[in-house]
């Protein structure tokens, strides 16, 4: 496994995990500013994009190392191996499906979740996003 690469996306991982949680801080501050409301609700949008595409990265460097890659998988696809494979556990799974769909609906402008659906989804899942995290470090010492 490139462990360079692996390191990067850890990163950014905790990176975007940082982000995600100052945005969520800030909109739950009672706050009269328009602009900082409007920012922090557009940014989470986007890392909470981000981090699905540092995920779908993680995904195709553990599908190589189990031999399981192919050119074109979806992450739809490569989570359902990671989750066979026991990369991932059964609430881990349910959490990246539906957190892949609304990233979907985000990217692709479709029925576009509202920000309290966001921030919601989040909240209830906050600690998944730790839990990858960890997983990608287990990586590390393989």
């Amino acid at each position: 496994m490139n462990k360079e690469r692996l390191l990067k996306i850890i990163e950014d991982m905790k990176e975007c995990v940082a982000d995600i949680d100052e945005c969520i801080e800030v909109l739950g501050k009672d706050n009269n500013d328009k602009i900082i409301i409007k920012l922090a609700k557009s940014s989470l949008r986007q890392l909470f994009v981000s981090f699905h595409t540092i995920l779908e990265d993680f995904s195709s460097i553990v599908l190589k190392e189990l031999k399981k890659f192919k050119v074109g998988i979806t992450l739809s696809e490569s989570l359902s191996i990671l989750r066979e494979s026991n990369v991932f556990d059964e609430e881990t799974y349910v959490f990246l499906e539906k957190s892949r769909l609304i990233r979907n609906r985000i990217s692709h402008r479709y029925k576009e979740p509202n920000h309290e659906e966001l921030v919601t989804h989040i909240g209830k899942y906050r600690d998944k996003l730790d839990v990858i995290i960890e997983i990608a470090k287990g990586y590390l010492n393989s």
